[in-house]
């Protein structure tokens, strides 16, 4: 029921804007690299957070239209997972479980004027790998995770005049990641990031 009221939200608001605004070609483009604090949360207690990265790439589609929002569409690859206690037969040992994912957000951003913005939107997400470290080795644990995630991504940024800026976004998960012998708890990923970024602005196309 929640994922059809999403689903329904999500389509009322495209055709919102498509029937309000003129679509233009996309102009700029930014590159952005970050610090990743990253989490699992749900019905499992035994994790904990952890430390990782991120880069991508994502391109401003403008619109022209009453309301001061552009949308923007991006890719990134993130270094993410949780720390975590696991019982291998000799008692508990911490760990870290390592993902890395390949992200998709789509985010509608609004601009509030001396280089300060806000944005939300939806972010598909896909699992490339996973591996659990303990004592200097690593074990393949893809099988305990699915490989589709999605998220909402919520953030807030600074732009400087010299084409760098400052971003943070937190990114909760909606949809439970567990798999397997696992899939019967629910467990969603939490990624927060802070990032720099660097945006080339493009030339408008001729007659717009």
């Amino acid at each position: 029921m929640k994922k059809q009221s999403l689903l329904t939200l999500a389509i009322a608001g495209s055709i919102f804007l498509l029937h309000s605004c003129a679509f233009t070609p996309c102009t700029t483009m930014s590159a952005n690299l970050g610090l990743v604090n990253s989490h699992i949360v749900g019905e499992s207690d035994s994790w904990g957070p952890a430390f990782g990265a991120q880069a991508g790439i994502a391109a401003e589609l403008p619109f022209n239209c009453d309301f001061p929002l552009t949308a923007w569409a991006g890719t990134n690859i993130t270094m993410q997972g949780a720390s975590g206690d696991e019982d291998w037969g000799g008692g508990l040992e911490t760990g870290t479980t390592r993902t890395w994912n390949l992200n998709i957000p789509l985010t509608a951003r609004y601009p509030f004027g001396n280089g300060f913005y806000a944005e939300a939107g939806i972010q598909p997400g896909f699992m490339l790998s996973a591996k659990d470290h303990h004592d200097g080795d690593a074990y393949d644990v893809k099988d305990w995770f699915k490989t589709f995630d999605l998220g909402i991504p919520l953030g807030v940024g600074y732009n400087f005049e010299n084409n760098f800026g400052l971003n943070f976004r937190v990114v909760p998960g909606i949809t439970n990641i567990n798999a397997g012998e696992y899939e019967s708890s629910t467990d969603r990923n939490l990624v927060v990031v802070l990032g720099g970024t660097y945006t080339l602005t493009g030339k408008k196309q001729l007659g717009q």
